[in-house]
């Protein structure tokens, strides 16, 4: 089981992946911001990564354009607060900076002080933070003696964690923050499967997923075949949710995805994205 700590790692590694956007014939996103937080070994094994199985840097690039959408709408509705949950290296706080929104982040202590070197360097001020284990710290008080006003409309960007973390914390965290705050819409990224008790709908499904953990080194412990676990266990709602691959058209990547082997592009399809909301 993958503890959360254990997250900051692969930061380096979806940095560079965000800095080589810029190398794409259509890039999806601007990220300036990211090279600061890249380096030789980690270019390496993005470029090692989009060679080998390139879905798995689509899923990323595919990810960071949503989540920067969510935010743009967000924004535009009313929201004046966001935080930005084990980010790693986010940028966000600048890239999508507005004089009228507050931007906090929530990592582990590691690195944000790594982060908050790095942008003293080049003359940038952090946005706040709380450094913490989201999962057993008691975040809406943090926020709280940040500033954060607890019954403002919050925006909260979960991304890339929910594959990593125990099946059994996240409920339970969902529920901490529904408690103590207003109105909120959270927005996550995960697999749609039951990742815990490896039950898949077909054994084309689990070499698939497999297939996408060795490609990425890693194991994912947690993933959701069905959302209405979450309007069962929490106050939260679905308000919005789809599949990463259906984006594509969207995005103008419909041929590169439609290039690729059938069981790429299934893997594609396991990836999804969901916003609870809470109001």
């Amino acid at each position: 089981m993958t503890d959360i700590n254990e997250i900051g790692a692969t930061a380096f590694v979806i940095a560079s992946i965000r800095e080589l956007e810029s190398e794409k014939p259509e890039p999806l996103f601007s990220d300036p911001f990211a090279r600061w937080f890249s380096n030789d070994r980690a270019r390496e094994a993005a470029r090692q990564l989009d060679v080998a199985f390139p879905p798995s840097t689509t899923m990323v690039r595919f990810r960071t354009r949503w989540f920067d959408g969510f935010l743009e709408r967000g924004i535009a509705d009313g929201a004046r607060q966001v935080v930005l949950l084990g980010g790693g290296f986010d940028m966000r706080a600048h890239r999508s900076g507005h004089p009228d929104v507050a931007f906090c982040e929530v990592d582990q202590k590691a690195v944000l002080d790594f982060k908050r070197a790095v942008l003293k360097q080049r003359g940038l001020e952090p946005p706040p933070s709380l450094p913490a284990n989201y999962l057993e710290a008691d975040v809406p008080a943090g926020l709280a003696r940040l500033g954060f006003d607890l019954s403002a409309p919050t925006l909260i960007v979960w991304e890339g964690n929910t594959m990593y973390l125990p099946p059994e914390s996240i409920m339970p965290f969902l529920n901490r923050l529904a408690g103590a705050m207003t109105s909120c819409r959270i927005a996550f990224d995960y697999f749609a499967v039951d990742l815990e008790k490896r039950e898949f709908e077909t054994s084309e499904d689990q070499r698939r997923l497999e297939g996408v953990e060795r490609a990425m080194g890693t194991s994912f412990p947690c993933g959701f075949a069905d959302l209405a676990v979450f309007e069962e266990q929490t106050p939260f709602r679905v308000a919005e949710s789809g599949s990463f691959a259906g984006l594509a058209a969207t995005y103008g990547q419909a041929e590169t995805v439609a290039a690729y082997p059938e069981d790429w592009r299934e893997s594609l399809k396991l990836y999804r994205y969901c916003v609870l909301n809470k109001e």
